[in-house]
This record gives structure tokens, sequence and C-alpha cells, in this order.
């Protein structure tokens, strides 16, 4: 059976055999992982073993550990995660095993988005007919604000409309980001209601580089400083699939405003249509300015391949094609040395 996440939570009051999580929006993602979790340690599954799946991986050692309970355990919950979609080879072990699991253990599948041809493969099919197979889909941008509002809500913050949109703007749809945002408002003790300027302050009081402050200093031009973020971005453990995502929204919409631009409207009224945060209209300004639009058309490709490569879809070096496409929206002649 095919679910959504909202319909999970009612779905695992009776836990099933199998699942399997597909989607690309971290967050929810991981929602639904603790959700079966959770409901798993509350029907009396004792023991649970998490398996990071790559081409090199061993599936007999599961197939072991499947087949056998430990000591003092009477259910098992198995989960496995796939940093790429299975191949071939991985698909006919996870059917095996899917097949043949027995009554005392529990496996949970989580991987990258599928498509209509791939969740009509056989290893999907066992998975639906002996569980669930839940589909993340991403939020769409026209309902960020009320899904932030609804997750203040629920961690009892009142924001009023200009937070929410400061939220949603640094989030840039990005929902792990924007929940994390929520978090750290609802531990500084605020005032109701909460308002833009509050948000900003607490949100911007951090020692780790984020996302954000990244792209706005590769806006910048600052190169050497970009590359230093990147690095501790990285070293920071911070997925790459996030910072691809942001950094692919902030490009469409510079390609736009750059198309705008080239077509007579000045940047300014084009910086006021798109509605650019104050802080960051400056920035935004000077790289219109600076990078003309056959760079931004260039970039939106670049993104279009970074996108494949966080997700497995494409073979390379993410990081360091992350930091070209980083230093390409500043206007850095690449073969400049930056350190």
């Amino acid at each position: 059976m095919t679910l959504s996440i909202e319909q999970l939570p009612s779905a695992v009051q009776s836990l099933a055999t199998a699942y399997l999580i597909t989607g690309d929006e971290p967050l929810l993602v991981m929602e639904a992982q603790d959700c079966i979790r959770n409901a798993a340690r509350e029907q009396g599954v004792s023991e649970r073993q998490v398996y990071e799946i790559n081409k090199q991986f061993d599936f007999n050692q599961i197939q072991v550990s499947a087949d056998n309970l430990s000591l003092f355990a009477e259910k098992k919950l198995l989960e496995l995660r796939f940093d790429k979609v299975p191949d071939k080879t991985q698909q006919q072990h996870l059917l095996a095993l899917i097949e043949n699991l027995n009554d005392d253990s529990h496996i949970a599948i989580t991987c990258p988005k599928l498509d209509k041809r791939q969740l009509g493969a056989k290893w999907c099919k066992a998975i639906a007919e002996r569980g669930h197979v839940v589909q993340i889909w991403p939020v769409p941008s026209y309902q960020l604000s009320g899904w932030i509002k609804q997750r203040a809500g629920s961690l009892g913050l009142s924001l009023d409309a200009s937070a929410i949109r400061l939220i949603a703007e640094r989030s840039e749809g990005n929902l792990l980001s924007a929940q994390q945002s929520l978090d750290k408002i609802s531990l500084a003790n605020l005032t109701p209601p909460i308002h833009a300027e509050q948000v900003l302050d607490v949100i911007a009081d951090s020692a780790r580089y984020n996302v954000f402050e990244l792209i706005d200093t590769a806006l910048a031009g600052d190169g050497a400083k970009t590359t230093r973020m990147l690095q501790q971005i990285k070293a920071e453990g911070v997925v790459p699939v996030i910072l691809v995502a942001s950094l692919y929204r902030e490009v469409r919409n510079l390609l736009k405003m750059s198309e705008q631009v080239a077509r007579g409207q000045s940047v300014t009224a084009v910086v006021q249509e798109y509605r650019v945060w104050k802080s960051r209209s400056r920035i935004v300004s000077t790289a219109l300015n600076k990078v003309p639009l056959t760079v931004w058309q260039r970039l939106v490709t670049r993104c279009a391949h970074l996108d494949k490569l966080a997700k497995g879809a494409e073979t390379g070096n993410i990081w360091d094609e992350l930091l070209t496409g980083l230093l390409l929206m500043g206007g850095r002649p690449l073969w400049r040395k930056v350190l």
C-alpha cells in the first residue's frame, strides 16, 4: 500500500512487516523513520540494526541478521539506508530479503526519490504487498508559509507574518533548515507575537557558517572566504543535497532576475519586484550588475548536474563541483587562486 507521510502515524499503529521510505526531503524522511522506529518500540520490537548501503555492501550479513534474533530479543527491526537508488543487483537482494523475511523481523528501507517506473519494480511491489511504500513529497512554495505557521504552533510559538516570511525566505524551501530555525526560536523565550527582527537575532546568533551565509558570501565575490565556509560546512556533516537545493533555488531566481535586467528593467526595480530581503538587496544587486546573463544560464545547467551528483545519479566530486558553482556566482575567474 502506498502512503503519504501524513497517513503514516495511523498506519503504524499496527506494525507492518516492510516499509519503503522514498524521497529527497531530509526532514520528512527523518520524521518518517522516527515514526516507524517509535511504533516498533511501542509494539515490542526490542532489537534494531542499521545498515548504510553502498555498492560494496555484502547483503549476506543482513540475511544472517534477519534469520537470527539475539538472546533477549523477541522481534527485530532492520533499517537499510541507501545513499543512491538501488541498482539491479541490490534490487535482487532486496526482493529475496523481503520474500524470505521471518515473522519476527521487520524491515524499513530508505532511498532517494523513485519515479513511477522504478516504483513498479518487483522489490517495491513486494514491499507494498507486505507493508507500505511511503512517498515523501516536498512542500510546494505556495504552502511553505502555512507549513511554517503550523509547525510553529506545534511548538507553542506565535509568529507574525513578517517572522514567517523571514523563515520562509531564509530556508528557501529547505524544511530541515526551517525546522531548525523554529527549534532555535522555541528555546529563546521570546515575547509573542514574535516578529522578524527577533527571529533574525536568534537564527543569526551562531558561530557556525550556514548555507545562507555561504551563498551570500559567494554572491559577494569573496572566493577565499567562500572556500573556507564550504570546507567548514563539509566538516560539520551537512548533507550535500541540502546545500544543492538551496543553491539551485537561488540560481534559478537570479536567472529570472537577470533576464528581466537584460530586457531593460533596472536592477533596483527587479530586486524590489522579487521582494529580496533588505539585508540582502545590496549583495544581490551587485551580483546582478557583475555577473552576465549567460553565466546564470550556465549555472542553472550546472546545478542540474549537481542535483544528480548529490542524489547519486551521476559520478564526480560533489564538493569540488559545488565550489566551482559558488565561485561562478560571484563572478570569480576560476583560474585565479582563491586561497
